[in-house]
């Protein structure tokens, strides 16, 4: 007897899976149950039986993709269960049955249905779908195929008739004489209702009816899985969404609107890594955010008054990809610095797949059901908020905005370090620590691992790295950048060149909200320079563009009244020159002889220094 030898007795046919002594661990191969033990003599007293008997005969070459794909799907579902531990040990496999039940969405006794087909036939074939055959259906009759020419043109389309409505067009187009009058035998509702739903598609119906972005939005298969992204951590996802509640000035208490979460979360562990509360969203939200993500969380709880243990929040690292749904503050040079600085892959995932980004959608419903029904009567949005006569919740606001990051900050604390995910998918080698399915929990215990460890960053160097870029050129004056000089000392030789050779364009990265100092990117080196003209310090780049946009406004003013200037100097001119009496008509001679005399009695004339002064009251 030996391990996979197939034994027959009274009725009873075993595959032995597991030797061992003085009782083997065998399957029953006609009635589907988990492996058992049974006596070695009672095994060798069996009447041995060809494995050709339960062997299925397929090669690859022989079956169709949807087979194959069929199978293979199937083999992975069990794959983790192919262990001698999962033969001789029913708690093991019953947990790891449960744990593949729960992250693959399909029955227990599913998996050890197709767990035992496979140590029963030791193939991976015995998975396989089966094949039923298909009956050829009966030719249509002219009712119904008058039906079905209805549905299609009355139901199945974007006007969105209902089945009553097609019925009724269908008896006025096919049931009718040339006066509209009914004519008999017609098919009942009843039969046109039954076609329809005996042939309905459910696909066709929602692409035909309601278009094909709301079927891959609301409608389409939600199969994937984020962890096709993230087999362990450093697999980043970010999103925002606008809080639902009304915030006031901590100034002058007064309502300021709606403010903007950011979220930074691990695909793998679902810990939120980083986050940012806000008024502004776009690139500052998502700069604001990445820079949270890899700031020591402890420091920042510590700015608005909450003293924290690290493992409590312990990610302050660099992720190795981002997912992204291409919001369009994702997409452009913030993210795109990013990649080229530190190596980060960005992954856009395809529209209307939430189903890839599970976590930061359900971690929004999370975090604001935390709040939500604690701060009732606090500018908290009730659902009827649109409704027509609805109560305007902007009049219950009360909280700052230093407030509320506190409150979303503390919802977080308990989401990553005390909220127990009951459907996470646990992995081998976290069942293995018995590490509980607490993200902050998980997170620790991914870093722990050879290949999960993720690097930290250099905070000054990192800011700089979101900064966004610009092209700048060295000129004779310096390095210009948005038409204003920079300086550094260290540059002269190259500012001498560029004056000399002609402008030499360069990359610069600035800040939009300091126009006082930019940085020369150079071989991954961030070089600061220094604004030549002082006005320009302290500023912003918005302040620069309406200083600019005030300036030729302002020049403009003055050209129109330079120019109605000129066009009086002129007319004064031909004015003055109008009452000019001609010279009488005098030879070359006579002309040249007279000049000196005639300049001497005309100097005579001119009033003295003195007389003028004395004229003007001196």
């Amino acid at each position: 007897m030996r391990e996979n030898d197939i034994l027959r007795d009274a009725g009873l046919t075993v595959r032995v899976l597991v030797l061992s002594d003085p009782a083997s661990w065998v399957v029953d191969c006609s009635r589907c149950r988990m492996p058992f033990m049974l006596d070695n003599d009672i095994l060798d007293d069996m009447e041995p039986v060809s494995t050709n008997e339960y062997r299925i005969p397929y090669t690859d070459e022989e079956l169709e993709p949807r087979q194959k794909e069929t199978r293979d799907k199937r083999y992975s579902l069990i794959e983790p269960l192919l262990s001698v531990e999962c033969i001789t040990n029913k708690a093991h496999r019953n947990r790891i049955i449960h744990d593949v039940s729960v992250y693959a969405g399909v029955g227990m006794q599913t998996v050890k249905s197709y767990l035992w087909r496979y140590w029963v036939a030791q193939s991976r074939n015995a998975l396989l779908p089966s094949e039923r055959q298909q009956k050829e259906p009966p030719p249509l009759t002219a009712d119904q195929k008058n039906i079905r020419w209805a549905l299609n043109r009355f139901y199945y389309s974007p006007l969105q008739h209902t089945l009553k409505n097609a019925y009724t067009l269908m008896l006025k187009e096919k049931y009718t004489d040339a006066h509209g009058t009914l004519q008999e035998p017609y098919p009942s509702f009843h039969q046109f209702r039954y076609f329809f739903y005996s042939t309905r598609d459910p696909v066709n119906e929602a692409i035909s009816r309601k278009g094909l972005k709301a079927y891959q939005r609301n409608h389409r298969a939600f199969t994937g899985s984020v962890r096709e992204y993230a087999a362990e951590i450093g697999t980043f996802m970010t999103d925002a969404t606008i809080a639902d509640i009304y915030i006031v000035s901590r100034f002058s208490r007064k309502v300021i609107g709606r403010p903007i979460i950011y979220t930074m979360v691990d695909a793998h562990t679902n810990m939120i890594t980083g986050l940012y509360v806000g008024l502004e969203g776009g690139k500052h939200g998502l700069r604001m955010l990445l820079a949270n993500t890899i700031m020591h969380k402890a420091e920042y709880c510590q700015q608005h008054g909450i003293e924290i243990d690290p493992e409590q929040w312990p990610a302050h690292h660099l992720p190795r990809r981002i997912l992204t749904d291409r919001g369009k503050e994702f997409i452009g040079d913030v993210l795109e610095n990013l990649c080229s600085e530190y190596g980060i892959e960005i992954v856009n995932l395809p529209a209307y797949r939430p189903d890839l980004k599970g976590p930061v959608e359900k971690l929004f419903d999370l975090l604001q059901t935390s709040y939500k029904p604690h701060l009732k009567g606090k500018g908290v949005i009730e659902p009827d908020f649109q409704e027509r006569g609805g109560h305007d919740y902007r009049k219950d606001s009360t909280l700052d905005l230093e407030q509320f990051t506190a409150i979303v900050i503390r919802c977080v604390l308990y989401y990553n370090s005390e909220h127990i995910m009951q459907n996470y998918p646990r992995t081998e080698s976290q069942i293995a620590a018995d590490v509980p399915p607490v993200a902050s929990k998980l997170w620790l215990h991914g870093m722990a691992q050879p290949e999960g460890a993720l690097p930290t960053v250099d905070a000054g160097r990192f800011t700089l790295a979101l900064l966004p870029r610009i092209q700048g050129g060295f000129t004779q004056k310096g390095l210009e950048v948005n038409g204003i000089h920079y300086n550094n000392s260290a540059y002269n030789k190259r500012f001498v060149t560029a004056g000399m050779r002609g402008k030499e364009k360069v990359t610069v990265a600035y800040n939009p909200d300091d126009i006082g100092t930019v940085w020369l990117y150079e071989s991954m080196v961030y070089t600061p320079f220094e604004v030549v003209q002082s006005q320009y310090r302290g500023k912003t780049l918005d302040e620069l563009t309406q200083l600019r946009k005030d300036e030729k406004n302002l020049k403009s003013q003055y050209q129109q009244q330079e120019l109605q200037a000129r066009v009086s100097l002129i007319a004064d001119i031909e004015d003055i020159a109008a009452q000019a009496t001609p010279v009488e008509p005098q030879t070359v001679k006579t002309i040249s002889t007279g000049i000196r005399a005639n300049r001497a009695a005309e100097q005579r004339q001119e009033p003295s220094v003195f007389e003028i002064l004395r004229g003007n009251g001196a």
